[in-house]
Order: C-alpha cells, then structure tokens, then sequence
C-alpha cells in the first residue's frame, strides 16, 4: 500500500508492522483455551488457523464492515453473545487500543519525533486507571 503522507508510516506499524504478533499472541490464547476444553493441541491449531483464515477470507470478500460481521454470527442470548460479554467486559477493545497507540508512541520515540500524540499521552496522569493525583 502506498501512502502520500510519510506521517502514516509509523501509524501503520501499529497495524501492520507488529499486528501479526497481536494476531499470533490472539491464536495463541484461542488454542490454549481450546487444548484446556479437552481438544489435542494439533486440532485446536488447525480450527483456529482455519476459522481466522475464513474469518479473514469472508470479510475481505464481502468488503463488510466488521461490526455487521459481527453481528450477523452472534445470536441474542448465544454462545457467541456469551463470549462476546466476557470480552467486553475485560476491555478487549481498549487493551487491543492502547496497544497500538504504545507501538505508534514507541515508533515516533525511535525515530526521534514526538510521541505525545493520541489518547493518554501523559499515562501518568490522564489515564483513566492513574492512581495519581
């Protein structure tokens, strides 16, 4: 992908650069829970590999926003709606978030620009969990 603006480079390393370890560390967290449910970790691999494989394949395909996606495989009062609470419930959203912002943060300090920039710039003191006064 090609980008007018050289700004957007180190954004895209929060994407892109180190996405594939958010990805890999999410597949790692799925197949662990899947070999703790009784699956042989071989098979927990391979349905996980396959579901975000499809996942991916299916959201490409149909160029879908991913919240419609989403909500099209989540039945009111489901397994998936039950996950789905648990995850919001752990931040899931906000921790992938602020996440990237620290790879974007730590990719501008390595090039020697100002970090400041994005949501919490002062973790110390407008973090919403800062115990500072």
């Amino acid at each position: 992908m090609y980008v007018d603006d050289e700004a957007f480079i180190d954004m895209s390393t929060s994407i892109s650069g180190s996405g594939p370890a958010y990805i890999f560390m999410l597949m790692e967290a799925m197949i662990d829970a899947g070999v703790h449910m009784g699956f042989p970790r071989h098979q927990a691999t391979t349905l996980v590999y396959h579901t975000m494989l499809g996942s991916t394949l299916y959201a490409m395909e149909t160029k879908e926003h991913p919240a419609i996606l989403r909500n099209r495989v989540t039945s009111p009062s489901g397994t998936t709606a039950s996950a789905i609470y648990e995850l919001e419930n752990g931040k899931f959203r906000t921790v992938i978030k602020d996440a990237m912002w620290a790879c974007y943060r730590r990719s501008l300090e390595m090039g020697s620009k100002d970090p400041n920039v994005g949501p919490y710039r002062n973790k110390f003191h407008d973090h919403p969990d800062s115990k500072q006064p």
